[in-house]
C-alpha cells in the first residue's frame, strides 16, 4: 500500500473534478450533458463489501458534428482528454435495508474545439478556435445504497455537480459549465457466477440550474449506461458497453440561440476487464471503447477509456 500511495496522491492532485467537456452551444449548452457517457459499466448495480475503493480512468473522445441553425451552417470539431480520479467508500451502515455508500470524483481535462457558422450571403463565415488544460466541476454522491437478492444487485444513488471548473462565457472551450447539476440514478446488475454470464444497466438523469452568466438554461438529460460481459476466466471478462443519452427538454433563455433544440446519441462498442492484485490489493483493469451514431445536435465521434479500481 506504501508504494501505490505517491501514485494516488499525484493522481488526486491532477484530479480535481469531474470530466465535462465545454464548447460552442448546439443543443445542451457546452454539447456535452455534465454526467460522462458510459461511466457506469461492468456490475454498475453492485456496491461491494465496505471498504475505500479508488478508480482512475483516462478517457479520450474525438468527434464532429454538423448541422443547420438559424444563423446558418454550422459545424464543430471537438477533441479531449481527461484524467478521471473517483473514491467511494462502503460503510458498515445500513439505510432502508441497504448498504449505505458516497463516493466524490473529479479531473483534469486537456481540450481543443473549433467552430465554423456560414451564414446566408452576404455575412461573412465566423471561425473560432479554442483550447484548454484546466479542471473540471466536482462531482459528490452523498447517498448511494445498495441492495443484493441472490444473482440480483440494485442501487439508487443521488449526484451533484459543483462548478469549480474553469468557466469563461467569452471562451469557446471551457472544462467548467458554470452551473449546478443533479442526478438521481438507478444501477442493476445480474451476475451468474456459475455460467459467468453478466448483464448490467444505469439509468441516470440530469437536471441542470441556468447558467447566469449567459441567460442559457439546459433541458433536462436522461442517460441509460449497459454492458454485458462473460468471464472467460477466473479473472478475464469480455463483453460489450454501450450508451445512449438523449435530452428531453429542449434549452431555453435568451442565451439559447441555437434555439430550442435537443442532444441525442448512442454510442456502442467492446469492453474487457481483468482482475488482478498487487502487495495484496485487489485490482481490476477495465478498457472500453466506443463508437457514437444517431447523433442529434451534438457531435458524434468515438471515446475510448482505461480504469484502474483498486480496493483498499
Amino acid at each position: 500500500m506504501m508504494k501505490f500511495r505517491p501514485f494516488l496522491w499525484l493522481a488526486t492532485a491532477a484530479s480535481l473534478a469531474v470530466a465535462v467537456f465545454s464548447a460552442s452551444a448546439i443543443a445542451m449548452e457546452g454539447i456535452q450533458s455534465p454526467y460522462l457517457k458510459g461511466y457506469r459499466d461492468f456490475l454498475a448495480g453492485v456496491v461491494p463489501e465496505p471498504g475505500v475503493y479508488y478508480r482512475q480512468d483516462l478517457y479520450m473522445y474525438s468527434g464532429a458534428e454538423h448541422s443547420t441553425i438559424p444563423q446558418g451552417q454550422l459545424s464543430v470539431g471537438f477533441k479531449g482528454m481527461a484524467n478521471i480520479l473517483g473514491a467511494t467508500v462502503v460503510t458498515p451502515f445500513r439505510v432502508l435495508g441497504g448498504t449505505y455508500a458516497f463516493s466524490m470524483r473529479g479531473a483534469f481535462s486537456d481540450i481543443v474545439a473549433d467552430q465554423v457558422v456560414i451564414p446566408p450571403s452576404p455575412r461573412p463565415t465566423v471561425i473560432r478556435n479554442g483550447n484548454l488544460d484546466a479542471v473540471n466541476d466536482f462531482v459528490i454522491s452523498p447517498v448511494i445504497v445498495g441492495w443484493h437478492a441472490g444473482n440480483l444487485h440494485w442501487n439508487a444513488s443521488a449526484s451533484v455537480w459543483l462548478p469549480i471548473g474553469s468557466y469563461d462565457k467569452t471562451r469557446l472551450a471551457n472544462t467548467g459549465r458554470n452551473v449546478i447539476a443533479w442526478s438521481p440514478q438507478f444501477g442493476v446488475t445480474y451476475f451468474d457466477p456459475k455460467s459467468g454470464w453478466e448483464v448490467s444497466g444505469a439509468g441516470i438523469y440530469v437536471i441542470n440550474s441556468k447558467n447566469n452568466d449567459t441567460n442559457y438554461q439546459s433541458g433536462d438529460m436522461v442517460h441509460v449506461d449497459f454492458a454485458i460481459g462473460k468471464m472467460l476466466s477466473q479473472q478475464f471478462k469480455l463483453g460489450m458497453v454501450g450508451y445512449y443519452a438523449q435530452q428531453i427538454q429542449g434549452d431555453s433563455g435568451t442565451g439559447a440561440l441555437a434555439g430550442d433544440r435537443k442532444l441525442r446519441v448512442v454510442g456502442v462498442g467492446p469492453g474487457v476487464s481483468y482482475d488482478f492484485a498487487m502487495n495484496s490489493m485487489p485490482m481490476t483493469v477495465v478498457a472500453k471503447y466506443y463508437h457514437e451514431f444517431d447523433a442529434q445536435n451534438t457531435t458524434q465521434g468515438d471515446a475510448g477509456t482505461l480504469s484502474l479500481r483498486v480496493k483498499f
